[in-house]
């Protein structure tokens, strides 16, 4: 009984992917890389099936980022209007004290 040979997933999309495109004939490629026909169609129909959500991902972390920055400028934004205010407290603050204003 022959071991099952195991397919790392870069393979695998090569091996779909040359059987989409249709420049070799499926024989040809099961002779290449010792693979059953059955598997390559497999393979094929993943591909083309879960295929779009290669660029899901990518959106979802995308929009984790874009989230990320948000949040961080939010911080950003509460922290100036704090420094605003406790400027302006000073400020006044300042004016009330003797001899700081403008009756020199």
């Amino acid at each position: 009984m022959a071991q099952k040979k195991k397919w790392s997933p870069s393979a695998k999309f090569e091996i779909a992917l040359l059987a989409i495109k249709g420049e070799t004939t499926l024989n040809e490629i099961c002779k290449r890389y010792e693979v059953a026909p059955s598997q390559v169609h497999a393979w094929r129909k993943q591909l083309l099936e879960q295929g779009a959500q290669l660029f899901v991902k990518s959106d979802k972390a995308a929009e984790a980022v874009t989230f990320e920055l948000e949040r961080k400028q939010s911080k950003l934004y509460e922290k100036i209007g704090q420094l605003t205010v406790e400027r302006d407290l000073l400020k006044k603050s300042w004016e009330k004290l003797p001899g700081s204003g403008d009756d020199s």
